[in-house]
């Protein structure tokens, strides 16, 4: 693969060019683009607020009891107030623990579904379009199919028939979102297998596998993470969504979804206990989508 790099020889501060200096370089655009784009930091702080309640969540929430089954009919369906600031559900449990631990729920359907999705549509997606032939029509054949069907019909299908579960919530959703990181990979393939240097590591005497998965894979890179953060925010909806109408992840578990569902009988009185959840999964799906578009500025600017 050539390497554009190559033909940079200009000095940062009068030194030559070198590792150092090419990760100078690069943070220099990061900083110089997030800083013409405010929101973009914005969706920055969002996405770094939600990883460190998913990871250490358990641990900073002012009652970690009332994650799990707790029943404390003494504090039922108490009010915003400084000892419980979410205030609390039907069953006396502390609102803003279970918002805060729920992240970690979003955060592993997001994180599984993204692998799966990269890890099964990204390769068909390159064999189609550098092979092509009969194998990538019938690849890209059965990727159609699947893009057929509506994303949310085919996931509460497979939700309904195998039973609402964490595990199920991950594969159903995976299975619908598999055909989109496909459909990328191909189209970018396709227009990456006539650039140089292919032609070069074919000339080479390179394999197929060694061109299409160390020559033209790591040149998706940019767009692969792109789409990544972009969708983050969608698949962490459509869990939400699964919990919502029970066929996601089942209580006593904090899952967003599921609060929102719970506190809905209780409105307008209530009014908490759809309020914060619903609010914790519109400000993180806008993290991601401000944090994706910013880093498609950037990783942009440096193709």
């Amino acid at each position: 693969m050539t390497d554009k790099t190559s033909s940079s020889t200009k000095s940062v501060g009068g030194l030559e060019d070198g590792p150092s200096s090419v990760e100078v370089s690069v943070w220099r655009v990061v900083f110089e683009t997030l800083r013409k784009s405010p929101l973009s930091l914005v969706g920055l702080f969002i996405v770094l607020a939600v990883l460190v309640m998913a990871i250490f969540g358990p641990w900073i929430v002012p009652f970690p009891d009332d994650v799990g089954a707790t029943v404390n009919f003494a504090e039922r369906l108490q009010p915003p107030s400084w000892k419980h600031w979410f205030g609390t559900d039907i069953v006396g449990r502390d609102v803003l623990s279970r918002v805060v631990v729920g992240a970690r729920i979003s955060m592993i359907i997001a994180f599984f579904v993204m692998v799966l999705a990269v890890l099964i549509g990204v390769p068909i997606g390159i064999i189609a379009a550098y092979w092509g032939g009969w194998l990538g029509n019938v690849l890209m054949r059965i990727n159609e199919v699947f893009l057929a069907i509506p994303s949310l019909v085919f996931v509460l299908a497979v939700a309904a028939l195998l039973g609402p579960s964490l595990p199920v919530v991950i594969a159903a959703i995976s299975l619908a979102w598999w055909t989109w990181y496909a459909r990328l990979a191909y189209g970018e393939a396709l227009h990456l297998k006539e650039e140089q240097f292919v032609e070069a590591a074919q000339v080479s005497g390179a394999g197929g596998l060694r061109i299409a998965f160390g020559e033209i894979l790591p040149n998706l890179t940019s767009v692969l993470i792109v789409k990544i953060t972009l969708d983050i925010g969608y698949v962490i909806l459509l869990g939400a969504a699964l919990g919502f109408l029970g066929l996601g992840v089942q209580p006593p578990d904090p899952e967003w979804g599921i609060m929102v569902a719970e506190g809905r009988d209780q409105l307008p009185d209530a009014w908490w206990l759809t309020t914060f959840p619903g609010l914790a999964i519109f400000i993180t799906v806008i993290g991601f989508n401000l944090l994706g578009d910013g880093l498609n500025d950037i990783l942009g600017a440096r193709q």
